[in-house]
């Protein structure tokens, strides 16, 4: 159909536009082993990587010596041979979302490309790589950002097998699904089906939809990549493991709030303005402006496919922000495609200068959160703000705010022509990416976890089990042994937070700071 390719494909991109969306790439690259791992998740995949690594057991991972099984087994597979090849460093867990991430930026770009023009594809892809939950999840070792990759190759080829009836792309859907199902469980089956079902019926073409469903030779491919695995852990392990991940991992999300993450229906309104930022203002346009044309196929499809993923997480009794990033592939392209309606400089750089503001207050609130908080734990990491938010914080404030007036100064030609306020919002996201990847996060890292590694080269010069809990799975990575999850005994080494102290039995503090204990216990 060759009417579904834009009339204006063949037009040039900006070489700015192009030049900007590179260095955003670069800042994420360049930042993947600056920062120590977060916890829990970042710890939990990269620890359970390492165990992968040095047992050489690639079917059942571990954290801590026992069987996981909270998530499937692509994460591990992607880090675990990095481990063995480089060696246990930050950036080699991390490696894995940030290509993910690049690639997801390629897709946009190639289908923006295609189906719109150049300039929207590349503008969707520098979105993409600038929108605060991307960024953040591009910089963190876990697999929403390999997820995300999947759930737009197989959404781009859900459109070209309906445009094109592209016989490659139907069993490539497959492909997708199969690999998602490997990365994150049974949400990439249903995202794709679900969407391709409700937009063949609203095209009249459910007899399509039903042979390209149902494809005997798809669900081949399907089931050749995504079986073997599930199927050799259920050999392996038995019916824990489908107790485990099927049943409270998978479909316990969708029935109860897993370990307190819980929301109303409106929990992803605020999260989708966050995860945005500082694109907000056209998102709210761009939005507007799709419901008028939804009579456009592309534009239904991609209003669809925003609309599956927010309709099924908000129904979920547990939410987390993360979840509703493989929903941010369309909106990108809509954003991309509507950026002339907004009009207003101001509007464009208003949530940039929104978190600018809250990056200035966020010492202050920080230190007066730690006054309040009851907790031994959260009020001694808070009380480290001092030291925290130095000359550096405010540095990079700094420099962030002079290089976008700078940009904005040389770029006053372009954003003052009617229609190209938009232009601006390309700077808005690269200063952005620079003060999350640069400022805040650093901040936060050192707040929460310098005080962990520090305590961690400690046990590791002791050279002794360390008995923790598992609520901060990157000490094991950091000391360099799994540690026990079990009560102490005397003389063992215990890894605990400051709310956990008044439990232990007599002991003597080996290291104490920002809420974080390492100790030996002396006596029962």
């Amino acid at each position: 159909m060759a009417f579904l390719t834009h009339p204006d494909a063949s037009k040039p991109a900006p070489r700015w536009l192009i030049g900007l969306l590179a260095f955003a790439l670069l800042v994420t690259l360049f930042n993947l082993g600056r920062l120590p791992l977060f916890d829990e998740d970042e710890g939990e995949y990269a620890e359970v990587a390492v165990e992968m690594a040095h047992s050489g057991d690639f079917i059942t991972p571990t954290l801590n010596g026992q069987p996981f099984f909270e998530k499937p087994i692509l994460a591990f597979w992607l880090q675990a041979p990095l481990v063995q090849v480089f060696g246990v460093h930050a950036w080699v867990f991390r490696l894995p979302s940030a290509v993910a991430c690049l690639f997801w930026v390629a897709l946009l770009i190639r289908f923006g490309k295609r189906y719109l023009d150049r300039e929207t594809g590349w503008l969707a892809g520098l979105f993409c790589a600038t929108a605060l939950g991307v960024v953040v999840s591009g910089e963190a070792a876990a697999m929403d950002g390999v997820l995300s990759l999947l759930i737009a190759a197989a959404g781009f080829d859900i459109y070209r097998v309906w445009a094109s009836d592209d016989r490659h792309a139907r069993w490539r859907v497959f492909l997708w699904m199969a690999l998602g199902f490997l990365a994150k469980g049974p949400i990439a089956i249903a995202v794709p089906l679900l969407l391709s079902f409700i937009f063949y019926a609203t095209q009249g073409s459910l007899g399509r939809w039903w042979r390209a469903a149902f494809n005997p030779l798809g669900w081949v491919v399907f089931l050749a990549v995504a079986s073997p695995w599930y199927l050799l852990q259920y050999h392996l392990m038995g019916q824990p493991f489908v107790d485990y991940f099927l049943y409270r991992e998978n479909l316990g999300r969708l029935t109860g709030s897993l370990q307190g993450h819980g929301g109303s229906l409106f929990y992803y309104f605020p999260v989708l303005v966050l995860i945005v930022l500082p694109h907000t203002s056209l998102l709210l346009r761009a939005g507007r402006e799709s419901l008028r044309q939804r009579g456009d196929a592309l534009t239904l499809f991609l209003m669809l496919w925003f609309a599956v993923v927010f309709g099924l997480f908000t129904l979920a009794s547990t939410k987390l922000p993360h979840y509703l990033l493989i929903g941010l592939t369309p909106l990108f392209l809509l954003m991309a495609r509507h950026r002339e309606r907004l009009h207003s400089p101001v509007l464009a750089l208003m949530p940039l200068i929104l978190m600018g503001v809250l990056a200035l207050g966020l010492p202050a609130w920080v230190a007066r959160a730690g006054e309040r908080s009851k907790s031994p734990y959260i009020h001694e990491m808070l009380a480290r703000a001092p030291e925290v938010f130095g000359t550096g914080y405010w540095m990079g404030i700094a420099l962030v705010s002079a290089l976008l007036l700078v940009s904005v100064a040389v770029m006053r030609q372009g954003w003052r022509q009617e229609g190209r306020a938009w232009t601006l919002l390309p700077l808005a996201g690269v200063a952005s990416n620079l003060l999350v990847a640069m400022v805040l996060m650093p901040a936060a890292a050192d707040l929460q976890q310098a005080p962990l590694q520090e305590a961690a080269q400690i046990a590791r010069q002791l050279r002794q089990p360390v008995v923790a809990d598992n609520r901060m799975p990157s000490f094991a990575v950091y000391s360099g042994h799994p540690t026990e999850n079990r009560p102490p005994h005397a003389g063992d080494l215990v890894f605990l937070r400051a709310d956990r102290e008044a439990e232990m039995p007599p002991h003597q503090t080996i290291f104490s700071k920002g809420g974080l204990r390492l100790v030996r216990i002396t006596g029962d």
